[in-house]
C-alpha cells in the first residue's frame, strides 16, 4: 500500500496512540522494530523513543533481530 506513505497517518496514529496510553494512565510506552527498518526506527526516535535493548528470534531458518524503543509519555 504505497500509495499511503507520505500521507501524514502514522503520525496522527502514532499521536492518538501517545493519547490513548496516558489515557490510560500509563507513563512509558515501549515498542520493537526490525534492525534494518529505518524508515521505522527514524520515526520513531523523531516521536521522542530510544534505543534500551535488543532481542532475536527466529523466523523458520531466520533470525530477525529486532531493537526495543522506549519513550516516556
Amino acid at each position: 500500500m504505497t500509495e499511503w506513505k507520505g500521507e501524514g497517518i502514522a503520525p496522527r496514529l502514532m499521536d492518538w496512540a501517545f493519547e490513548e496510553a496516558r489515557r490510560r494512565g500509563n507513563s512509558h510506552m515501549q515498542l520493537s522494530v526490525y534492525v534494518d527498518n529505518h524508515r521505522a526506527r527514524r520515526f520513531y526516535e523523531k516521536r521522542g523513543f530510544v534505543e534500551v535493548g535488543h532481542y532475536q528470534f527466529k523466523v523458520g531458518d531466520h533470525i530477525d533481530d529486532d531493537r526495543v524503543m522506549r519513550v516516556a509519555l
